[in-house]
């Protein structure tokens, strides 16, 4: 195998490792998401059971503020998880290139795990009518919450 055929062959080699390295931390992340969605959930119907039995309305803000804190937390986990799946994208790309023939393109930033710090920016754009499986849950729950404060 000429030296060149042998150097694609590492650089795939390479990629793929890259690739499924960012393919597990992405799915990781997901299902950290929806693990911290599940004890949130939890937790509120917890406290939400726990204001009626015991008719304390106070409760129900303190189930409020705590679903609140679990959904900020989650859009950072999915700030994340997104982050990886753009990643692992670019590289798709560059195992593409190299499988129609074409010189390999190694991903800007070559192949790292490195990410940025989740930002508001980041918080908005998972708000948008696309990703409304994220908010949606949530926006009904506190939706919710605040309806059935008037019942104490």
């Amino acid at each position: 195998m000429p030296h060149n055929e042998s150097s694609k062959a590492d650089t795939t080699q390479i990629l793929i490792k890259g690739w499924e390295t960012l393919q597990s931390l992405a799915k990781a992340n997901g299902e950290s998401a929806w693990n911290l969605r599940a004890w949130g959930i939890s937790v509120w119907s917890a406290l939400f059971a726990y204001a009626y039995t015991s008719n304390k309305g106070e409760i129900v803000i303190v189930a409020i503020v705590t679903l609140f804190a679990v959904f900020l937390i989650e859009l950072a986990i999915r700030q994340i998880q997104y982050q990886y799946i753009e990643k692992s994208l670019d590289i798709e790309k560059s195992i593409n290139s190299i499988l129609v023939g074409e010189e390999p393109s190694i991903p800007e930033g070559g192949i790292s795990t490195n990410i940025e710090t989740p930002t508001m920016y980041g918080f908005f754009k998972l708000l948008a009518a696309k990703r409304w499986l994220i908010w949606f849950p949530y926006l009904l729950l506190i939706a919710f919450s605040f309806i059935s404060l008037k019942n104490f």
